[in-house]
């Protein structure tokens, strides 16, 4: 019988450096020979399992190194999986290309390793010279991306997913002043000076409205209070102990304590929400109740889905006010909505929320503030999307112009 040719494939995880994929054929996980040396050599820990990005589930390597499995290797036009940015990864080249920059970081290092010999070298100068090289990749990947780009870039500009979407846009002007913070628009009205936030908020208060300062973190919090009876169920037979840093301030005797705490192993992926699809429905279906009930909810999970909120970098009291306000301000039906979304890709959907909530009476809106020279970001045109598509939460761009001679 002749072996299988593997020629359907899909990728395990893309966001692996060695790459596993299973063959829809014969079912043989595997991986591509154009990866064989640097695996090897440099991550043969990785050689042995694939982790399915959305279960988390680790999967045993059955075939090896193959020919000609990856898209390059078949000579398929590549698909692009850019990284979320971060610090140290903001630019387009450094988050698209993020695996090569890796996979030849390794290799010059190891190239400059053997030259160096190990005799007076310290952990210092490794990180430096290490640094230094990915420095020298990025610079060369631009260049190649220029002549020969392996991946497109999104190209949308802002104005075509205002259009697409039908997103209302508020101009407002403002005269803008220096700011010694890097990257932070100041605003100087008869107030005082602000930032861009305050300013529209400012705005919408003058017009009888209530405004708060909202973005991400909130939403986390009202996720990490309200889920955490399912997501920390410990009938659930994929939860297993984590240990995290604290981040909470101690003495110094303290500092750095790890707290642990009971998390599915799967958490914030999609396959997690399809996993437990009926028990976050009941959980969601009890909860749909009136705005007194709600907020006696909050505080009862409060105190118990506190190492969870650390977790999702919610645990702040100033976080856990706002919060209480918009339960106060949202309809129930629009907070189990946001629940339900978040649980469904915690990980891909956490970022990219409004700046603001503005709201009146019955009325609310978010609103996304952006400055003179600011422009939406990715995160924030996928939740815009997202909103057409699915949340459908009144929503509002507000632009602040600069005032003539400011």
């Amino acid at each position: 019988m002749s072996p299988c040719p593997h020629s359907s494939v899909r990728c395990l995880n893309d966001f692996e450096l060695i790459r596993k994929y299973r063959c829809e054929s014969c079912g043989a996980v595997i991986m591509c020979a154009c990866d064989e040396s640097v695996g090897r050599k440099f991550l043969a820990l990785q050689l042995e399992f694939g982790v399915e990005l959305d279960t988390k589930r680790q999967v045993p390597v059955t075939a090896g190194f193959q020919q000609k499995v990856c898209e390059e290797c078949r000579g398929l036009r590549l698909t692009p999986h850019p990284k979320s940015a971060s610090p140290g990864r903001t630019s387009k080249i450094a988050r698209y290309y993020w695996r090569e920059l890796a996979l030849e970081t390794l290799k010059l290092f190891d190239v400059w390793s053997q030259n160096r010999g190990p005799c007076n070298r310290t952990p210092a100068e490794d990180t430096e010279i290490k640094s230094k090289i990915r420095r020298d990749v990025l610079e060369e990947l631009k260049s190649l991306h220029k002549t020969a780009p392996k991946y497109t870039f999104s190209k949308n500009r802002p104005s075509e997913i205002i259009d697409k979407y039908g997103v209302e846009v508020v101009p407002l002007k403002g005269t803008y002043v220096s700011s010694h913070i890097k990257k932070r628009a100041i605003i100087m009205d008869s107030a005082g000076s602000c930032s861009v936030e305050e300013y529209v908020c400012r705005h919408f208060r003058s017009l009888g409205y209530g405004a708060v300062i909202v973005e991400n973190t909130p939403i986390h919090v009202l996720f990490g209070v309200y889920m955490s009876p399912v997501i920390q169920d410990v009938t659930d037979p994929r939860t297993r102990s984590v240990g995290i840093s604290d981040r909470r301030p101690f003495d110094g005797a303290a500092r750095g304590k790890i707290s642990w705490i009971v998390l599915p192993e799967d958490f914030g992926t999609r396959g997690y929400g399809v996993r437990r699809a009926e028990a976050i429905r009941k959980h969601l279906a009890a909860m749909i109740c009136e705005p007194r009930e709600l907020q006696r909810l909050f505080d009862l999970w409060l105190g118990p889905s506190e190492d969870l909120r650390q977790y999702l970098s919610g645990d702040r009291n100033d976080q856990v006010q706002v919060s209480r306000q918009l339960i106060n301000i949202l309809p129930a039906v629009a907070i189990i909505e946001i629940l339900q979304y978040l649980i469904e890709d915690y990980w891909g959907r956490r970022a990219g929320w409004p700046d603001l909530l503005v709201y009146r009476d019955n009325e609310f809106f978010f609103a996304e503030v952006k400055s003179a020279a600011d422009k939406l970001g990715e995160r924030q045109e996928r939740w815009i999307r997202d909103n057409h598509q699915r949340l459908r939460l009144p929503f509002k761009l507000v632009k602040v112009f600069k005032e003539a001679g400011s």
